[in-house]
């Protein structure tokens, strides 16, 4: 069954290694989104962490036309997350690809449903989340 539906909003979490360039970040988002069935344009959010905003990311979503939500790392720490992260060794936070999207779900105080996290080349973390409202409506 497909999911295509126009009102959904979706939230990318990216966390990925500092020599990452725009092109893999660019295949791995569309890779996932393909996966998923979910089209660019209910993409709302490109989330990270404030210290990933690249040139590289800044390149992707200017190309997506999706807006970057960068969030502290005192704001990532309020986020229960399922599955430790890597990001908790290297820069002492819970994680990055999923609590900086459930973040950017969570910004308009919107209930959210975790829809999947996904590693491509142990560089790129990508998980994506759904606002509830959303499905409330969904499959008519």
């Amino acid at each position: 069954m497909k999911m295509n539906n126009n009102n959904r909003d979706f939230y990318i979490g990216l966390g990925f290694h500092s020599d990452v360039d725009a092109g893999e970040i660019e295949q791995a988002i569309r890779e996932f989104l393909k996966e998923l069935d979910i089209e660019q344009n209910e993409v709302k959010g490109l989330c990270t962490v404030d210290f990933k905003n690249t040139e590289e990311l800044q390149e992707v979503s200017a190309k997506f036309g999706i807006p970057i939500l960068l969030f502290t790392r005192d704001e990532i720490n309020s986020v229960d997350v399922q599955s430790r992260s890597a990001a908790m060794d290297a820069f002492n936070i819970k994680g990055v690809a999923e609590p900086c999207a459930t973040l950017g779900a969570n910004r308009n105080n919107g209930k959210i449903k975790f829809v999947k996290r996904k590693s491509f080349n142990r560089r790129i973390t990508l998980a994506v989340v759904l606002k509830e409202r959303d499905l409330e409506g969904g499959n008519k």
